[in-house]
């Protein structure tokens, strides 16, 4: 996570205690070794340059100083206290500054290890929300099929900062007819599988052709209309997306630009491969759901085997195997207002016939009623872990 600078503020020294300074100090090695990293006292000038800027309310009497600057930063406004010196107090009169004037604040009290959890959540939203304002997301080709996965690219843009560009899928073909892929270890390792040399190179070839045109237009994510691949190159873009979504760029199948949106948000947030998987069966009486794909990323099973794509029976897809895990479903729409963050244990992958190829039965915490009554179109993300809280606080600071 590196380091974190906090702006300290204390009242006019001849009103308070000259110890202050030296108290402050050992309150903030105390966090930094509850957090992991250090969390220091800096100018304003490099405080308002992180993501997360900090104001250290270190007695009472701060408030004016705060007052003199809180305008060179944006909400939410986090106040870090401490017990003493009457930090919370002050802290206390200068949210409800704050909350007279229409902005969002936070007051940070309690142990070293309280504040430290509070606090790398707010950092962890705060470095995605940086992050992501800078994303360019290519899509190859339209949703198609998809009747409710399209995006608005300007309402996108005006909420978060992320950039949708429009390709031809032609573009992408023509690509992939110039041969070669990077030879790594993902490549290396899908090889050694034995898998049918002639499929898996012409899959390989797709996730060459990928790669070229991410670092041409200096991409962060990807979805391709991989449908209309079948016809034009006669193979799947399966692994190739599977490949990338390893390797930290998030990649959707189908042209869905909503769930390339969402994989994107989850990735910035969690530093997990999402798998954009189908709800392929529910059992509401039990709070379980089957999803279904053949996109599942090349880092998240525990191992794996290879088939062909499940509706076409051609190209080169993967089935896995997971032990038993939590999990977290995932979506949201384009304009970061409607989103589903629900909290899953993975019980089983299974190995159907009639199902995209990696299938994963989930129990999920609060049932499947969003599933059946409002869900954001079809395909949802699926990561490891427990980021529920994490996603909540993202969406909590959406304007």
């Amino acid at each position: 996570m590196g380091e974190l600078k906090v702006k300290f503020l204390m009242g006019p020294a001849e009103c308070n205690d000259r110890y202050i300074p030296a108290y402050s100090q050992e309150f903030l090695q105390g966090l930094s070794k509850a957090m992991g990293v250090e969390v220091k006292c800096a100018e304003m000038d490099e405080v308002k340059a992180q993501p997360l800027p900090v104001y250290f309310i270190a007695s009472g009497g701060a408030e004016q100083g705060f007052k003199a600057l809180y305008k060179e930063t944006e909400e939410p406004y986090i106040l870090l206290t401490t017990p003493g010196y009457n930090s919370l107090a002050a802290s206390m009169e200068i949210l409800g500054f704050l909350q007279e004037h229409g902005l969002k604040g936070e007051i940070l009290h309690g142990s070293a290890e309280e504040i430290a959890a509070r606090l790398k959540i707010l950092k962890r939203v705060a470095d995605a929300k940086e992050t992501l304002s800078h994303m360019k997301l290519g899509c190859f080709g339209t949703p198609g099929g998809l009747i409710a996965s399209d995006a608005d690219f300007g309402v996108l843009k005006k909420v978060s900062g992320m950039e949708l560009i429009l390709f031809e899928l032609d573009e992408l073909v023509a690509e992939y007819e110039k041969g070669g892929y990077p030879e790594n270890t993902y490549t290396e390792e899908l090889k050694k599988k034995g898998y049918r040399a002639e499929e898996m190179e012409k899959a390989l070839n797709v996730y060459g052709a990928l790669k070229r045109l991410i670092e041409k237009y200096d991409l962060q994510g990807v979805t391709v209309k991989c449908f209309d691949l079948l016809d034009m190159i006669h193979t799947t873009g399966c692994l190739a997306l599977a490949i990338l979504n390893a390797e930290g760029i998030p990649a959707a199948c189908e042209g869905d630009q909503k769930s390339l949106v969402s994989m994107a948000v989850l990735h910035a947030l969690t530093g997990e491969s999402g798998f954009m998987a189908n709800p392929s069966c529910m059992d509401p009486g039990r709070s379980e759901i089957i999803f279904a794909h053949c996109t599942l990323p090349m880092d998240m099973p525990d191992s794996y085997g290879l088939t062909t794509h499940f509706e076409s029976g051609i190209g080169v897809a993967v089935t896995c195997d997971i032990a038993p895990r939590p999990m977290t479903v995932f979506k949201c729409d384009d304009t970061l207002h409607r989103y589903y963050a629900g909290r899953a244990e993975l019980l089983e992958t299974m190995h159907k016939s009639d199902l995209c190829r990696s299938q994963m039965r989930l129990h999920l915490t609060d049932g499947t009623g969003y599933f059946s009554s409002r869900p954001i179109s079809n395909h949802h993300i699926i990561c490891k872990g427990d980021w529920k809280e994490v996603i909540d606080e993202y969406f909590s600071q959406i304007k």
